[in-house]
């Protein structure tokens, strides 16, 4: 089967592309752009998962993403608005299109995960926005799946992340009381998903997910600290100190502590489900225990402490502005082909009017650099080295490891996906600026750029397949 997965960089989505690719179906992630954070690169560079440029507030870029495809996962979400990213365009605005554009592409099964205690009229827009997702598919003529998971864990969390380091920075636990949880491992809502997507179970059903441990949250945290060699003195505090504390990491942390929607989620405890009335088959039942064996292997490696730069103020500032281009074709070569054409970069040139004279190529197994001298816009440039990192077969991520003025940066990534008529080929670089120069240049490269990329996966179709058409003479 061919499934799409929103979110497919995020703890669900992440986990369940690896488990589906790894059960033989070809994954298609859902990405507005580069995502650079170890979790999301161990999921992409996973061989049979490839990834399709779509924002799901973008109907059209939906649509084109879910052709082909069989099902999707709809793990898309938030716990805390930012920007233009609100509750509301996210999992509401977001859900609708979603839902329209599997509609339209011809999709059959859509899961969505929603959260157990997601319901209408409760006063909080993180669980009445889940719960007017949940609306929205219930609404659909898809074969929908809504699930209602708590509190997750496993590698990529949030969870074990933010506690580990909380314990190895902190002297002191502000605890939450007597508030019970059972901590679902990620594992087993990934294999209710498969269930749901592959095998088509749970159709039209609405089902709460929890673990089988139902344990309080402040002793969930020794637990953590007991595994990890931190054991800290716990000091019970009202619910309105979190509060507090949640809007002051919201401000000034680049990735909350905690969001005052999980300490509103927290205040309520996860043991009970709202408005989720159908069950559970046994065999599909959660049944990996929140214990020092499941939270070592989902704790990050290596462990680390909260430091300065995780705070807003001292955080690096990036202040840079892309400019992206992206083109998609299939090629009648098979995938080792296709990849080992890109990787001979005399050859490449023929495809790729930006590259110059090759001045070397350095590789080491899977990894390697490359420098050349550049074309830009047709006009003659200063050499550039790029990085390079291979799946075999399947994806090359690079990056510029040194550019030249203007730029202050190169990446991208070429994709490829095997199918019955061939490979399909997805090939997305960036061109990265200062602020000033990219507010000056971008007017002008954007649209070469957004033509330029594409033409380049042209060549390449045009380059082998002629090659194999005279060999076939």
């Amino acid at each position: 089967m061919r499934i799409a997965v929103t979110g497919g960089t995020g703890l669900v989505g992440g986990h369940l592309s690896v488990a589906l690719s790894a059960a033989g179906h070809d994954v298609v992630v859902l990405s507005r752009g580069i995502d650079k954070r170890p979790w999301a690169r161990e999921v992409l560079s996973t061989k049979g998962i490839s990834v399709r440029s779509a924002d799901i507030g973008d109907l059209e870029s939906l649509k084109r993403a879910f052709e082909g495809c069989e099902a999707v996962a709809h793990c898309a979400g938030i716990n805390r608005e930012l920007g233009a990213s609100t509750y509301e365009s996210v999992h509401v605005a977001g859900t609708s299109n979603v839902v329209k554009a599997a509609e339209r592409a011809g999709v059959d099964r859509l899961a969505l995960v929603s959260f157990l205690r997601a319901r209408p009229d409760c006063g909080s827009p993180y669980h009445e926005s889940k719960w007017a997702a949940e609306e929205i598919v219930r609404a659909s003529d898809l074969e929908w799946t809504v699930l209602k998971p708590g509190m997750m864990f496993g590698r990529g969390d949030h969870m074990l992340d933010h506690l580990s380091r909380a314990l190895l920075t902190f002297p002191v636990y502000l605890g939450v009381g007597d508030r019970k949880v059972r901590p679902l491992a990620v594992d087993d809502a990934v294999r209710i998903l498969v269930a749901s997507l592959v095998h088509g179970s749970l159709m039209r059903k609405t089902v709460p997910v929890m673990g089988p441990t139902e344990i309080g949250f402040d002793d969930a945290v020794r637990l953590v600290g007991r595994v990890i060699g931190k054991r800290r003195r716990t000091l019970r505090v009202p619910i309105a100190v979190h509060y507090l504390l949640a809007r002051l990491a919201e401000e000034l942390m680049t990735v909350p502590l905690v969001a005052t929607a999980q300490v509103r989620i927290l205040e309520e405890e996860l043991v009970e489900p709202t408005m989720a009335p159908d069950k559970l088959s046994a065999e599909l039942t959660p049944s990996t225990p929140f214990d020092e064996a499941s939270i070592l292997a989902g704790l990050p490696s290596p462990l680390q402490r909260f430091g300065l730069r995780d705070l807003r103020p001292f955080a690096k500032k990036t202040r840079r502005i892309s400019v992206c281009g992206e083109g998609s074709t299939l090629i009648r070569r098979d995938p080792r082909e296709v990849m080992e054409f890109v990787l001979d970069v005399e050859r490449y040139r023929q495809a790729d009017h930006k590259i110059g004279r090759v001045h070397w190529i350095r590789g080491d197994g899977n990894t390697g650099e490359v420098r050349h001298g550049g074309r830009f816009m047709g006009i003659p440039a200063p050499a550039v080295t790029l990085g390079f990192e291979l799946t075999p077969f399947s994806r090359l991520d690079f990056k510029g490891v040194s550019t030249p003025w203007p730029l202050r940066g190169f990446d991208g990534f070429f994709s490829c996906e095997k199918t019955m008529e061939g490979t399909r080929v997805t090939h997305r670089e960036c061109l990265i600026f200062g602020p000033v120069m990219g507010r000056i240049l971008k007017p002008l490269i954007a649209p070469w750029l957004s033509g330029d990329t594409p033409a380049e996966v042209k060549r390449i179709k045009s380059i082998l397949e002629g090659e194999a058409d005279r060999s076939s003479r």
